[in-house]
């Protein structure tokens, strides 16, 4: 998860690269979005550099996670 500075400006480009990196943005205010993305390490560390370039506000990563299959 994270949120990302995108004004009226460069709000579409950054939706475009949440496409093509299937990242879902879950909250929309006037000057940012907030982000969710899944996938390998090296998915989100690709995803995360673009962002920077708009401004990362908060940022929490998880880590791996797994959960059992229920019987």
């Amino acid at each position: 998860m994270l949120r990302v500075k995108a004004d009226s400006q460069t709000r579409s480009e950054v939706m475009q690269i949440c496409d093509i990196f299937r990242a879902k943005i879950v909250d929309v205010q006037p000057k940012r979005l907030a982000i969710e993305i899944t996938g390998n390490e090296s998915k989100i560390t690709k995803f995360l550099k673009l962002m920077d370039n708009f401004g990362i506000s908060d940022l929490t990563r998880t880590g791996r996670v797994a959960m059992d299959r229920a019987e």
